[in-house]
């Protein structure tokens, strides 16, 4: 999995924005994938959360941890469906791994908190996804208008 750029001399020639945006990425996805995995391994006092009522907050976890994860490779070069299935298949084992391991700190694996896990990985993959062939096109537009005039 290329999570994380390579040192390349391509790389240091890169525009100083976007490196930043790259580093900004990796820690926010560090940062966040930590958090994330110690909320969900500390134990909650019942009564907390409804029951059945995290499977919105499974769903919009994930979505930001795919997008963190599809940000960070589209900030690195240009991608293809692979990619996106990679990161999608790497989120459904992670959230998988995330939901047996919970019964180590007394939590109960759930197979609907997978699958809420799941949807909003691929929910955050394909915004990011969106919003490069958008910001592409917008590009690529602009670019072919300069060049008219």
């Amino acid at each position: 999995m290329d999570a994380l750029p390579p040192s390349t001399a391509r790389d240091a020639n890169a525009p100083p924005p976007r490196r930043r945006l790259r580093m900004l990425l990796v820690v926010a996805l560090v940062s966040y994938t930590l958090v994330a995995f110690l909320g969900t391994h500390m134990p909650i006092p019942s009564g907390v959360i409804p029951r059945g009522g995290d499977k919105v907050l499974h769903f919009l976890g994930y979505s930001v941890f795919g997008a963190l994860l599809m940000g960070l490779r589209a900030s690195l070069r240009e991608f293809r469906w692979p990619s996106v299935v990679g990161r999608a298949g790497f989120l459904a084992c992670y959230g998988a791994f995330d939901e047996i391991s919970q019964k180590l700190v007394g939590r109960s694996a759930d197979v609907a908190d997978w699958c809420a896990d799941v949807l909003g990985a691929c929910c955050g993959l394909l915004v990011i996804v969106l919003l490069v062939r958008v910001c592409s096109r917008r590009t690529t537009t602009s670019v072919e208008s300069d060049h008219s005039n």
